[in-house]
C-alpha cells in the first residue's frame, strides 16, 4: 500500500495526475516491478478526465475497470473506515488541520498488511457479488 497524500488544492484532471506521477507511480513500481498489478480508481471525473487516461496509459500501469455509479466496493472505504475509527478513539482530538493530516498518516501506517491483503483478496468476490446482484447493492 502506498502513502497517503493529503492534497491541498482542488482536485482537477491536472492535480490528480501530478499526485499520480508523484506519488502513485513510483509506489506501483516498487510494489510490481514487473508491472503485472492492477491500479484501483473510481469514476470521479478527475480520475476519468482526458489529461488522466493520457498520463495513466503512458504510465505503463494496468488500470481496473471499474463501472460508472457501481456499487461501492473498493476496498479503500474500508481502509478510510479504519482511519476514521482509530482518530475518533483517541482521547485528544486533532484541533487543527496539521493535527489531522499527521494523525491520518499515522493510522494509515498502522493498518496491519494482514488488513490490506484481506481485502486485497475479497475483490473476486466482491466483483462476483456485484455481477450476481445485476449491480444492485451488495454486503460489501
Amino acid at each position: 500500500m502506498g502513502p497517503i497524500v493529503p492534497l491541498d488544492c482542488s482536485v482537477t484532471g491536472a492535480a490528480y495526475v501530478g499526485t499520480l506521477r508523484r506519488h502513485a507511480v513510483p509506489t506501483f513500481r516498487r510494489t510490481f516491478p514487473r508491472r503485472d498489478g492492477w491500479f484501483q480508481h473510481d469514476n470521479a471525473t478527475p480520475h476519468t478526465s482526458k489529461v488522466a487516461k493520457a498520463f495513466l496509459e503512458k504510465s505503463g500501469m494496468q488500470v481496473l475497470d471499474w463501472p460508472a455509479q457501481s456499487p461501492d466496493i473498493n476496498p479503500i472505504e474500508n481502509l478510510w473506515a479504519i482511519v476514521k475509527q482509530s482518530i475518533r478513539q483517541q482521547k485528544k482530538q486533532p484541533t487543527n488541520l496539521a493535527q489531522l493530516k499527521r494523525r491520518v498518516k499515522a493510522a494509515w501506517k498502522a493498518i496491519p498488511k494482514e488488513t490490506i491483503t484481506n481485502l486485497v483478496d475479497s475483490m473476486p468476490r466482491r466483483i462476483q457479488a456485484v455481477i450476481a446482484a445485476e449491480g444492485g447493492p451488495t454486503r460489501y
